[in-house]
């Protein structure tokens, strides 16, 4: 009975991995290829080249950085080939030349600039000295006719006190005696009188 007993267990073993069973609570993802025992390795292999995520990445191109000293690896079997120093040596004499003759061009207009200032400021400052030297001579003018003012409004006043003056004088010579009376008296010329 004994061995009536491992000769079912064996026959149960050998049918288990052929029969998957269900389990409520297992999720499976991927089974794989069920094959015989002989073909597992050629089995696994195709499963792996069929692969299309694995495909794709494989397909992917590989890109080395410029320096690689930035990484380290040694032996590596890809050489970047060296630039060469011709050309860019070329171009950098062709940007040095283009620079200078920028800067030429700059420093020229600076210099012609730097002369049209120096004329203007000139000429300013001669407009400023002539306005300078009018706006003396005009004060200079307001303050004499401001002079001839107070003397005109001096000369007024004194006219007006020597009529005043005439007029009280020939008052009292009208009162004097007709042989003590002077002749009138007149502070201005006979042309100059106006005719009453």
């Amino acid at each position: 009975m004994g061995n009536e007993q491992s000769a079912g267990n064996a026959t149960s073993t050998s049918v288990t991995p052929k029969t998957p069973v269900y389990h409520p609570n297992i999720t499976v993802v991927n089974s794989g290829p069920i094959a015989g025992s002989g073909s597992g390795t050629t089995a696994s292999n195709t499963s792996i080249s069929d692969d299309t995520d694995l495909n794709k990445l494989a397909a992917i191109p590989k890109f080395l950085p410029i320096l690689r000293s930035s990484i380290n690896q040694q032996n590596d079997p890809v050489q970047i080939p060296h630039l060469e120093n011709r050309s860019l040596l070329q171009l950098s004499m062709r940007l040095q030349t283009h620079f200078r003759s920028c800067a030429e061009v700059i420093q020229t207009e600076q210099i012609q600039l730097i002369s049209r200032m120096k004329e203007v400021d000139t000429r300013s400052n001669a407009v400023q000295q002539r306005m300078i030297d009018k706006q003396k001579r005009f004060t200079n003018y307001c303050e004499h006719s401001k002079k001839l003012r107070d003397v005109a409004t001096s000369l007024k006043r004194l006219d007006q006190s020597l009529t005043t003056l005439a007029e009280r004088m020939r008052v009292i010579n009208l009162c004097l005696p007709s042989d003590d009376q002077l002749p009138s008296l007149s502070f201005r010329n006979q042309s100059s009188t106006p005719s009453s």
